[in-house]
């Protein structure tokens, strides 16, 4: 993940030092569009605090593979380690063991709305048993918006210094935790361009989910610089089975690996069976033991895989070079929030962005790749005059 994370302070933008520069003992809300920098501010300030000698921090996200992509920028500073970045339903599985005994919940299963109804629960029971009200030196949440505002009420109260980070356009799972900063007053910081998104990406992103009234469009606000970064590309690749699908792929990567140096490639799907099926095609190839499956089994962001296999509600909050949505044909199918599904995806993808599907995907995603082209209204007659 070579161009993910920032390697020196000059690359922080004038609003992203002020940001930094906030004191450490404040309780902050950061939002801003993808590609601000939200997730790679969040973790210097965590570290920023633990090198301070407030190591205590606990850094907390929604999904196993976000997880592993903030751990692999914690960098060479031994400020903190890995294991304070954990899942919400991780911690909190954890929180409940340690101050309530084993026994007290079952971590198995998925973390679907009973479950979670049933943590929320056995947390609160857990945090009339603290030995002390404030058991961490900072608590720091990424994609805020995932999280309900009761969850991060009871997180947050275990700590004097708090920041929390997302994007609202971006939530998916139908939760409120951003409106958390009204609720505690947190100071709110916004940050107002991105990075990281290509110009050509940004308008298919404005395209699937214009923004709103009085509100800047994702290309207006882009700072890439296709002269350094090259320009970006989107394309919808509409072929006849799923094999060809995966054939354009797997063609289209191979230029990829050598254009793009040691960046890593992202390649999305709908479900985890689908990317079991990824898995067996790509097991097939010679590019198999570049390839790092999130989610079907435990991976990481190491240097050495340079292939990202993610499931599409699990790449929130991640970043790549190249992104490659397989069997968008599959959205269809999608009822929750597939609009805002489709556009984290794409928001994912910094230079190149390929959509794949064989058969119809979703309207709005059709029209997001559509281009502009001249009709005449003799065009919609049959005989023409």
């Amino acid at each position: 993940m070579r161009t993910s994370w920032w390697r020196s302070r000059s690359e922080l933008s004038p609003e992203q030092s002020d940001f930094m520069n906030l004191p450490l003992d404040g309780r902050y809300s950061l939002t801003g569009p993808p590609g601000s920098g939200k997730t790679n501010l969040l973790l210097l300030r965590a570290q920023f605090l633990a090198g301070s000698g407030e190591k205590n921090v606990l850094i907390i996200t929604y999904s196993n593979a976000l997880c592993n992509f903030i751990r692999s920028g914690i960098g060479k500073s031994g400020f903190i380690s890995n294991d304070q970045v954990k899942t919400f339903h991780s911690w909190a599985g954890s929180h409940i063991v340690d101050q309530l005994g084993f026994g007290a919940i079952s971590l198995a299963g998925k973390f679907d709305d009973t479950t979670r109804a049933e943590i929320l629960e056995k947390l609160k029971e857990a945090n009339t048993k603290l030995p002390s009200s404030k058991i961490y030196s900072g608590i720091f949440v990424d994609e805020a918006q995932d999280l309900s505002v009761e969850e991060l009420e009871l997180l947050l109260s275990l700590s004097d210094k708090v920041c929390i980070s997302g994007d609202l356009r971006q939530g998916i799972y139908q939760k409120d935790g951003l409106s958390i900063a009204q609720k505690l007053n947190l100071t709110q910081f916004q940050l107002t361009s991105h990075f990281r998104i290509g110009q050509r990406i940004a308008q298919v992103a404005d395209k699937l989910m214009p923004p709103d009234a009085g509100e800047p469009s994702l290309e207006s606000i882009a700072n890439y610089n296709p002269k350094i970064q090259g320009e970006s590309t989107a394309k919808m690749n509409v072929l006849e089975s799923r094999a060809a699908q995966f054939e354009k792929m797997i063609e289209l990567i191979r230029i990829q690996l050598d254009a793009f140096n040691d960046d890593s490639i992202g390649v999305f799907a709908g479900t985890n069976d689908t990317i079991a099926e990824l898995k067996r095609r790509f097991d097939a190839t010679d590019l198999a033991g570049l390839v790092a499956y999130h989610g079907y089994e435990d991976s990481s962001f190491s240097p050495s895989k340079r292939i990202h296999l993610i499931t599409l509600h699990s790449a929130k909050g991640t970043e790549f070079r190249a992104v490659h949505i397989f069997g968008a044909e599959e959205l269809r199918s999608v009822h929750l929030r597939r609009t805002r599904l489709a556009y984290t995806a794409i928001t994912r993808a910094r230079t190149a962005l390929n959509v794949f599907c064989t058969g119809e995907t979703t309207r709005a995603l059709d029209s997001a790749f559509a281009q502009t082209a001249y009709i005449d209204l003799d065009d919609l007659f049959e005989e023409k005059t």
